[in-house]
This record gives C-alpha cells, structure tokens and sequence, in this order.
C-alpha cells in the first residue's frame, strides 16, 4: 500500500514539473520573440493607428491637392453629384504624365469633395500618382516616386511604407510579414503563461486598485494584452496575408480546397479582330451585369492576357460588415469571368481570406471597426513598454538576490574559516 502511495506521489511529481518545464519554455520564448520583434509592434501599431485615417489626415494635409469643390452644375435633380466621362478623368491624367507612361490603376473619389487618383506606371520602374477633379476633368496635382524608393518625399506615403515595408523596399514586405508572424506566436505563448491555472480570473482580468508601481505594471500589461489580443492577434494575421499574399492563400487552400485562387490570377482571351476595351467600356460592361454599387476602383491589365478589375463599393443587400464586390472582365470581349463579394464566397477559406483586409484596416465595421483599430495600435506601444519594464524588474530582482547570496556565502565561509 506504501508503495502504491509513494508511486503516485512521484508521478504526480513527475506532472508537474513537466508542466512548469513546458511553462518555462513558453514563457522564454515569449520573453525573446518580445525583447527583440516586440519593438516593431510598437512601430506597427503607432503606423497603423495613424494609417486608419490615412485619407483624411492626408486630404487636411494637401487640401487644394486631393479635395475639390462642388459646383451647381454637377448635380442632378436628385441632388446627386454628377462626374466627368472617365474617358476624360483618363485623358487628362495621360496628357500630363511622363512620356511612355502606362495607366495601372484608377481609384473614384471617397466622397464628393474628393479627386480621382490615376496611377501611370514608366517601363523604368519609376511611377505617378496623378490627381483628377471629378467635375472639371481637370488635374489638380501629381506625386511621383523613383522605383524601389525606400524614403518616400510625402508624408503619409512615408508613414504608409515604414507600416507595410519598414522603409526596406522590396524585401521590408518579407521581413514585415516574417516580424508579423513571430509577434502572433508570442502573443499566443503570453496568453498561455498568463492563463490563471488556479481559478483566479477576477485577479488575472483586472487592474489592483492602490498597486505598487511593480505590481501597476503588471497589471497593465497582461490586461491590455488580454482585452485587445483578438484585435492584435487579427491585425497581424492578415498582414502576413497582404505581405505573403501567395503562400498565406496556399495554406489556406490546404484547409479549404474550395477556396478560389486569386482573382489576379484569371485570364483574358486575347482575339485578332478586337482590340482592348478601355476603362469606361470595363465599367459599362460591369454596370450592365451589376447596376447597384458605386465605383471605388479599377485594375488595368497587365499583360496582353490580363483582366480588368472593376471593385464596387457600398452594394446594397451584399453586408452590414463588408459591402464591396470585385467583377472580373475579360479585357477584350467584356464578358465577365469572375465575381467576388460576400454573397458568392464557395468556401470558408474564401470567407476567411476576404475578411483579411477589412479586419486590417476597420473599414468592415465602419467607423466602430476603424476606431477599434485605432485604439488596437494605440494599445501596442504599451503592451511593449511595460513588458519590457517587467524583465528590467525581475532582472533587477534577481541581481539583487544574486548578490544577496553571494554575500551570504562570503560571510559563511568568513564564519567556517573563524572556526
């Protein structure tokens, strides 16, 4: 009976110091991902914050650049703004871009005082930004940018590319993207150190009231860190997916083989007897087929066998949360290849990736969802500094109880060598 006793004291033993072995290590590698990639949370989340309201601090910023006025004119009798053709929003911006310019991209105003935004790409790499008045067709200004820039002239530009880059060029995306992905498992490894094993939730979920400054910093962190976990946790997520857009589709695609390829991917049939349609034909063609929806943006092709891209905004019927939906048009018959929006998703794979972007930047939730994110990143640079502060606190602890017992043992052996 004895040794049945002393037996399960010794596997129970044998528990548990398994399970503090397997805390130690999650609470190292939370420390280490922290002490080093913590840092570049801080820049992420005071980037993104400012970056949820990128187009309005960028329009306070530039007004007589990016905001226009609304003349008589241009309304209906429905008190409806009316725009310019885009053929002319498009022929302006190609009458002052630079020579042997080829047009990308082409984003509608966000409102009506705003401006389209016309993006001419060079054969050397370098590009423009060119700023067209809906009303007048007439261009109010122009950006351009050296290829592989890594320090941007414009403000917001710059903030845009230490965000998404850290002013790395090219390779900043990987490295963000690789950064994302380690702060993501030293969020999980810190919720599974903290998790109260011993029932004390009230404890674990609150701030003490009256606290010492070490116990104050405490607190802090692991409360900030809890509440706004599901929000960080998202954010950083779909960075990797904006950043490793391929490979994160793939891994996806091994959960979901449903789960559709990039709308990128599609093709166009090219024909002998007809040429490219042009921007406002892809429009035409798209309104044909989906009359409901505003214009937010087009994709030109790029290449002989590439699509037109045609993304409406704020679809009646389609979600409260995420009201856009992107057609695919065959750039040479007009015909539509491909539609993605929340009512034709086929799997949950697709579901999950769709939500990616609307997660990352708020706009899924309107303005709750934006401010959201903007407190979320606000949140960050806290979560770091009192993280950091508490191992500068349990370093300076366990120096001084180094010390402590280094003068202990010089004054025993002080006292054996008296005897």
């Amino acid at each position: 009976m004895s040794s049945e006793i002393d037996k399960a004291g010794s596997q129970t033993t044998v528990r548990g110091t398994r399970k503090r072995s397997w805390r130690q290590l999650w609470l190292d590698v939370h420390l280490y991902l922290g002490l080093t990639v913590g840092a570049l949370l801080v820049i992420f989340g005071i980037t993104g914050s400012i970056l949820v309201f990128f187009q309005e601090i960028d329009e306070w910023l530039n007004p007589e650049l990016l905001t226009v006025s609304v003349f008589g004119e241009a309304r209906n009798v429905e008190d409806k703004v009316i725009y310019q053709p885009l053929r002319k929003i498009t022929d302006a911006a190609e009458l002052v871009a630079a020579p042997g310019s080829k047009m990308t991209t082409l984003y509608a105003p966000r409102n009506s005082q705003g401006v389209f935004a016309v993006y001419m790409d060079q054969d050397s790499g370098d590009w423009q930004r060119i700023f067209v008045d809906p009303y007048r067709a007439q261009v109010t200004g122009i950006r351009s940018y050296a290829a592989d820039e890594w320090f941007p002239d414009y403000l917001m530009d710059f903030i845009f590319q230490l965000h998404f880059s850290l002013l790395l060029g090219a390779n900043g995306f990987t490295v963000v993207a690789i950064a994302a992905l380690l702060l993501v498992i030293s969020l999980f490894t810190g919720l599974i150190v903290w998790w109260p094993t011993t029932g004390q939730w009230f404890k674990a979920l609150t701030i003490k009231r009256n606290a010492g400054g070490v116990r104050l910093n405490f607190d802090l962190h692991k409360t900030f860190a809890f509440y706004f976990f599901p929000v960080v946790g998202a954010v950083l997520l779909s960075g990797v997916y904006m950043n490793l857009n391929e490979p994160f589709v793939w891994v996806t695609q091994q959960f979901s083989p449903a789960t559709r390829e990039s709308p990128h991917n599609l093709s166009s049939v090219p024909s002998s007897d007809k040429q490219s349609i042009g921007v406002e034909q892809a429009w035409m063609y798209a309104l044909e087929h989906f009359p409901d929806g505003e214009l937010s943006a087009i994709f030109l092709p790029d290449s002989e066998t590439g699509v037109y891209m045609v993304v409406q905004r704020q679809v009646p019927g389609l979600s409260v949360f995420w009201s856009e939906r992107q057609i695919a048009i065959d750039q040479f018959s007009g015909g539509v290849l491909d539609v993605r929006a929340p009512n034709t998703r086929r799997s949950a794979g697709e579901t999950f990736l769709d939500w990616q972007w609307p997660l990352h930047s708020g706009k899924a939730f309107g303005w709750v969802g934006r401010i959201l994110i903007f407190l979320c990143g606000l949140a960050c640079p806290v979560i770091y500094m009192t993280g950091v502060i508490r191992w500068l606190q349990k370093r300076r602890a366990q120096q001084v109880k180094d010390r402590k017992q280094l003068a202990d043992a010089v004054v025993d052996k002080k006292i054996r060598g008296a005897i």
